[in-house]
């Protein structure tokens, strides 16, 4: 059950926590036009609780005739918060990425997972397709590498895990062979 609650009226939202002693406090009120940019400008990175309760915020300001999510941030943020969950679970706390036959440890963040997606995915469908038809197929992308899991809300599908395992899978491989490159001369 979640300790927060959130409030909409006159475009702006109100986020309320519910602390032990049963009070509410306001942890944030703002513009719901402002929630995108915030979120996808880092604003709650280290806080991915507070993210994920505006962007339902968000959500909830959809009308019912606006069925359809179109902006790319939200499902940009969402797979890196889930991706970044999912690391940090099977990495013992710790928010890294690891090959399971290399003793290297890539740390990973809501920020730069949030970078790698927009520039590696993103870039690729935009370069491919134009800017209007890259961006839609992107969020489609997005939608199939995550799945609802009972309990755990979203989770990613196997098809989002192969994706962004390959994708760190390459950054590591790539920074090993720059390391190697780059090896400074031993002088004696």
């Amino acid at each position: 059950m979640s300790n927060y609650r959130s409030a909409i009226a006159n475009g702006i939202v109100t986020l309320y926590h519910q602390q032990e002693n049963g009070k509410e406090e306001i942890v944030i009120s703002l513009p719901v036009t402002t929630i995108l940019d915030r979120v996808n400008g880092g604003d709650w990175d280290e806080q991915p609780i507070i993210g994920i309760q505006l962007l339902m915020a968000w959500l909830k300001t959809f009308s019912t005739v606006q069925r359809s999510i179109d902006d790319i941030r939200f499902f940009r943020w969402m797979v890196a918060h889930v991706w970044v969950k999912e690391q940090t679970r099977v990495n013992h706390g710790k928010p890294i990425f690891m090959l399971e036959d290399s003793p290297i440890a890539l740390p990973i963040s809501l920020a730069t997972t949030r970078v790698a997606l927009a520039n590696n995915i993103e870039g690729a469908l935009i370069e491919r397709f134009g800017h209007e038809q890259g961006i839609e197929n992107a969020m489609i992308f997005y939608q199939e590498m995550m799945a609802p899991s009972p309990g755990y809300g979203l989770v990613l599908s196997d098809f989002g895990k192969e994706v962004l395992t390959t994708m760190y899978r390459s950054f590591i491989e790539d920074g090993v062979a720059l390391m190697q490159f780059n090896k400074p001369e031993v002088l004696h």
